[in-house]
C-alpha cells in the first residue's frame, strides 16, 4: 500500500490532548462530584472500621451461666483493633481545602514508576500504616474550558469499579490546591509487558491460559457495565507475585452511550488498535477492547505484539496482509468507512494466522491447538458485530481442554520491578 492510498488528517495523530469536542460535553462541576466521592469512600471506611457498638446481651443467671473463654478473647481482641484502626483514622491528616477529605501528607513518596498521558504514577508509603500504595496524580491543569474531562472521567470510572482483575482504589486524596488530586490504588508488583520483555521466562500454555482468563473476566465486567476501556496493552496490565492480573490506566476509559453517539477516533495505542477505528469508525462499540484482547493474547503466545507499524496506514496494511483483505462478508459496509472509500489494498487472500500460530517451531510448547486459533480468529474478527464477546469467550472450549488454565496460587513470582522507575528497568536492561 502507498502513501498516497489513504491520507487520515491530523486528527489521527495521537497527540496528548484532553478532550475532543464529540466528548467534552459534560460539565466540569464533576470534579465536585469527585470530591464528594472521595470524602464518601472516607465515610465508608470509617464504618466498617468502627461498627457501631451492640447492645449487651442480658447475662444469664447464676446458675446457668457459662463462660466461654475463647469468645471473650475474640470480643476483646475485636475491640481492640476496632480501636487502635480509630485512633489511626484520627491521626489522619485532613485537606484544609475539603472538608472530609483526606491529605496526599498521609503518604511517604518512595519511587517514580512512570508517566502517562494523562497523570505520573508513583510508589508511596502510608505514613501511618506503613502499607504500600502507588498514587497517581492526575493531571488537571486548569485551561479555557475548565478541569480536562479525561482525568475525571477517569477518576470517576475507578471509584464506581469493584472487580479482583481491576486495580483497586483505596482513596482520593487532595494536595496543596484544588488541582492536585491523587488516586491512592493498591502496589502491584509487576507490569506484564516489561515483564515479557525483560525477564527470560516464557508462560506456559496452561499460565496463559489463567492470564487470558482473567483478563476477560475483567473485560466481562466492562461490557456489563457498558464500560469501554479503549487502551488495553500488555503495558496497563499488572501482574502481582500472588499470580494475579489486574487491568490498569483508565485515561481514555468512558461510558458506552450506544451506537448513536459519536466518540472520539484517537484511542488505543496503535498495534493494539481494532480496524474500524483505523478506518475513521466514530460510532465504535466495546467490541474494540476484545480486538485489543486478541492482539495481547497473540502477544503472549509469540512474545512480541502479533502487528506492528509506526503510522495508520502501515497499521491497516499489516493487519490485511496478517488477516487477508475484508469483504461483504468478514465485514459487511466496510467500504463505506470515512478512510476505506479511497483506499486501493493490496491483493491479500486469506488468514495468515494458522501458519503463524499452528506448529510453529519458533513459539515451542505454547503454541495454539485448533480450538486456541479458533478463540483468536474470533476475537479478531473483523466485524465488529460478529467478534466474540468476554462472556462468549470464557466459555471457550480452549478453556476446557488438557492442559487446564494454571491455579492462581501456583502461578509463577518475580523479583519486584515496579519499586524502581521504567525508564531506570530499561537501562538496567
Amino acid at each position: 500500500m502507498s502513501g498516497n492510498d489513504l491520507s487520515p488528517p491530523k486528527k489521527l495523530e495521537f497527540t496528548p490532548v484532553h478532550a475532543t469536542q464529540k466528548e467534552s460535553q459534560e460539565p466540569t462541576n464533576e470534579i465536585d462530584k469527585i470530591l464528594e466521592l472521595a470524602k464518601q469512600m472516607k465515610k465508608d471506611q470509617a464504618k466498617t472500621i468502627i461498627p457501631e457498638e451492640k447492645k449487651k446481651p442480658e447475662e444469664p443467671k447464676e446458675s446457668t451461666q457459662q463462660i466461654n473463654t475463647e469468645e471473650e478473647e475474640k470480643s476483646v481482641a475485636a475491640s481492640k483493633t476496632s480501636h487502635e484502626l480509630a485512633s489511626i483514622l484520627g491521626k489522619r491528616k485532613l485537606c484544609p481545602l475539603v472538608e472530609g477529605c483526606n491529605s496526599i501528607d498521609n503518604y511517604e513518596r518512595l519511587n517514580y514508576i512512570h508517566e502517562g498521558v494523562y497523570g505520573q504514577v508513583f510508589r508511596a508509603r502510608d505514613r501511618i500504616t506503613g502499607e504500600i500504595f502507588a498514587i497517581k496524580k492526575a493531571k488537571l491543569t486548569k485551561e479555557k474550558e475548565g478541569f480536562p474531562i479525561t482525568s475525571i472521567r477517569e477518576i470517576n470510572l475507578l471509584l464506581g469499579m469493584k472487580h479482583p482483575n481491576i486495580v483497586n482504589v483505596k482513596e482520593v486524596v487532595t494536595g496543596s490546591s484544588l488541582d492536585h488530586i491523587f488516586v491512592v490504588m493498591e502496589y502491584v508488583e509487576h507490569e506484564l509487558k516489561d515483564l515479557m520483555e525483560h525477564t527470560r521466562y516464557a508462560f506456559s500454555t496452561a499460565e496463559i491460559k489463567c492470564l487470558m482468563k482473567q483478563l476477560l473476566q475483567a473485560i466481562e465486567y466492562f461490557q456489563n457495565h457498558n464500560i469501554m476501556h479503549r487502551d488495553l496493552k500488555t503495558s496497563n496490565l499488572l501482574y502481582s507475585n500472588k499470580g494475579m492480573l489486574k487491568v490498569c490506566d483508565f485515561g481514555l476509559a468512558r461510558k458506552f452511550l450506544g451506537t448513536k453517539r459519536s466518540y472520539t477516533p484517537v484511542v488505543v495505542t496503535l498495534w493494539y488498535r481494532a480496524p474500524e477505528v483505523l478506518l475513521g469508525c466514530d460510532t465504535y462499540t466495546p467490541a474494540i477492547d476484545i480486538w485489543s484482547v486478541g492482539c495481547i493474547f497473540a502477544e503472549l503466545i509469540l512474545k512480541e505484539p502479533l502487528l506492528r507499524a509506526q503510522t495508520e496506514i502501515e497499521m491497516i496494511d499489516v493487519i490485511f496482509k496478517t488477516l487477508g483483505n475484508p469483504t461483504s462478508t468478514t465485514w459487511p459496509g466496510w467500504k463505506e468507512l470515512k478512510y476505506a472509500k479511497n483506499l486501493q489494498p493490496k491483493n491479500y487472500a486469506g488468514s495468515k494466522l494458522r501458519d503463524i500460530f499452528l506448529k510453529n517451531p519458533s513459539i515451542g510448547e505454547s503454541c495454539l491447538t485448533e480450538n486456541g486459533l479458533d478463540l483468536l480468529s474470533r476475537m479478531l474478527y473483523y466485524d465488529p458485530a460478529k467478534r466474540i464477546t468476554a462472556t462468549e469467550a470464557l466459555k471457550h472450549p480452549w478453556f476446557k481442554e488438557k492442559p487446564a488454565p494454571q491455579e492462581i496460587e501456583l502461578m509463577p513470582t518475580f523479583p519486584a520491578r515496579n519499586d524502581t522507575s521504567r525508564e531506570t528497568r530499561k537501562k538496567i536492561h
